[in-house]
């Protein structure tokens, strides 16, 4: 005996040195239960009126908890006070004055409670909260407290019957179990009323517009090159279930501004690196992962070198970028292009990895205009002449051309000059077709000089350009095509290089052709590897982070696809 006490002596110091307060935390079943209490909010309540009781259970003396749950309830005097509401077993109800032993039994340990039913009489009734405002689609619990004839008071939230005087715009509950309890569903106002015995409790609920509860930024987490840019969106979830795009409405921040800058959801990338996109409306955030591959730019190469056009003729410049982890990539899209003198010459920039280099005047003798790209800290210049000599002569190449049906094909023209010089003069020269519907040709942008093959025939190509003209002609011939195939150096691409892929239709009588700029690519997977310029770069991708993607061609009703790895 003595060592048991020494035992339990241990126990119950270990446990007080650890901080324990007497309270369980979790059920056990190694510890007996002793006793049981039973605990009310009073021992009297009014006829009519009902009030919850609780069994709070002793285990050996060493701690308590509620188990009210594990309880079995009997009155002696079911006819002054009995247990009647199944969705509450514990909740006792005093039906006449008088008095009552109430008995709960936990297994084979019962106690006893003297509860006592008073003739009492309701005098008033309040309701809490008073006259609260909510956003629609939120809720709040009401509770109904009753002033008697004997000047108690008691809770009669159970007990009162509850109504609301515009249930479209609020709703509350009179079922047991959620009595009082009140929906806002739409923007207005309802008296919420609560009654018990004839007397009656009102408060004013007011249901205004619906409040931002959340915000998600999309897509949740991304991969993007280095000198690019993406576009966030950012959703608001409100009180009412709704949702709405508000992008241009939240404050947008960037964790690191050296690696990524952001405004109104557009980001843009300046080096490698992991940044946190944060967009906040009304106090309440979200946040987006952004991850930045590729490299960090290290040069910049300007293409061609030294250009040389005649006056009021256009070049296309290309700018293409070095960086630190060995990869190279078109960025004439990401620079900043300026000249020396804008009125000899300007850059304007389409779209996409497009440049042009516009000739406005001849420059002074031995006087060439730099042209300079820059991004961040890194710059690269060339210099451009422009002269202005007589016209000789246009040459368009080829001469002609045979195409298959939906197929197409680029035209050239070169412009002699009578210092000897030539220069392609393709952007600058007017084309047009002699049977669009046999052969069409494209007359703006990048795509002048390209003949798209529509119907089989033949059409002439007419360019003009400085008051000369010439023409070739296209030959058009309907082929059966069999099979799409895709091409390319390698399906394995670093993280921020660039590769061309080639589309190649094989027709039925065994001849083929390159229709990369007549297919429609997409990729799968963006953060795997993306489309360099759908418009200007057909079929070139840009590596992006490690994965697999799968990149397709389509092209005269046929679909190809290849599996591009980043390793």
């Amino acid at each position: 005996m003595i060592n048991l006490f020494w035992s339990g002596l241990l126990v119950a110091l270990l446990l007080s040195g650890c901080g324990w307060d007497g309270t369980a935390t979790r059920n056990n079943d190694f510890t007996p239960l002793t006793s049981i209490e039973i605990v009310a909010i009073s021992s009297t309540i009014a006829a009519h009126t009902s009030t919850r009781l609780s069994v709070k259970g002793n285990f050996s003396g060493l701690y308590t908890r509620d188990i009210t749950d594990q309880a079995t309830w009997s009155s002696d005097s079911p006819s002054v006070a009995g247990f009647t509401t199944l969705t509450s077993p514990s909740r006792v109800t005093g039906l006449v004055p008088g008095a009552a032993i109430l008995t709960a039994t936990v297994g084979s340990i019962t106690t006893n409670f003297n509860l006592t039913v008073s003739p009492a009489t309701i005098a008033t009734m309040t309701i809490t909260p008073a006259n609260p405002s909510i956003a629609m689609g939120l809720n709040t619990q009401f509770a109904a407290s009753g002033t008697f004839s004997d000047s108690t008071t008691q809770d009669l939230t159970f007990d009162a019957a509850w109504s609301s005087s515009a249930p479209d715009t609020a709703t509350v509950s009179d079922s047991a179990g959620t009595k009082g309890f009140a929906q806002a569903m739409a923007v207005g106002s309802a008296t919420i009323s609560a009654t018990f015995d004839g007397i009656s409790g009102t408060t004013l609920l007011t249901v205004t517009e619906a409040v931002l509860q959340s915000l998600t930024v999309s897509p949740a987490s991304t991969s993007i090159l280095s000198l690019s840019s993406t576009n966030f969106q950012a959703t608001g979830h409100y009180s009412d279930g709704s949702t709405a795009d508000i992008t241009s409405q939240a404050a947008w921040a960037s964790s690191r501004a050296d690696v990524a800058t952001i405004a109104g959801g557009a980001a843009t990338t300046l080096s490698q690196g992991t940044s946190s996109i944060r967009a906040t409306l009304d106090g309440i955030s979200g946040t987006s992962n952004l991850k930045v591959t590729g490299g960090n730019l290290t040069g910049i190469t300007l293409s061609p070198a030294n250009p040389r056009l005649v006056k009021d003729t256009t070049g296309r410049m290309t700018a293409s970028g070095s960086f630190s982890n060995g990869t190279s990539r078109d960025i004439t899209d990401a620079v900043e292009w300026t000249l020396a003198n804008t009125a000899i010459a300007n850059v304007t920039t389409p779209g996409g990895n497009l440049a042009w280099l516009n000739a406005l005047a001849v420059t002074p003798a031995s006087a060439p205009v730099a042209i300079t790209a820059k991004s961040g800290t890194i710059t690269a210049s060339t210099n451009l002449t422009v002269t202005a000599p007589l016209l000789q002569s246009i040459t368009i190449f080829p001469s002609s051309l045979e195409l298959t049906d939906k197929t197409g094909a680029r035209f050239s023209v070169t412009a002699g000059f009578n210092d000897g010089t030539t220069q392609d003069v393709t952007a600058n020269t007017e084309w047009t077709s002699s049977a669009g519907t046999i052969a069409s040709v494209a007359n703006s942008g990048l795509a002048k000089g390209r003949v798209s093959a529509v119907a089989a025939g033949s059409a002439t190509i007419n360019a003009a350009y400085g008051g000369r003209t010439a023409s070739a002609v296209v030959t058009v011939r309907t082929r059966n095509i069999q099979s799409l195939a895709i091409s390319a150096a390698s399906s394995v691409v670093v993280s921020g290089n660039q590769v061309k892929y080639t589309a190649t239709a094989n027709y039925s009588d065994g001849t083929s052709a390159d229709v990369t700029e007549d297919s429609t690519w997409t990729i799968d997977k963006p953060n795997v590897a993306v489309l360099a310029d759908s418009q200007n770069q057909p079929g070139q991708i840009v590596a992006v982070d490690s994965g697999s993607a799968i990149l397709t061609a389509g092209f005269n009703g046929q679909t190809q696809t290849v599996t591009v790895t980043v390793p």
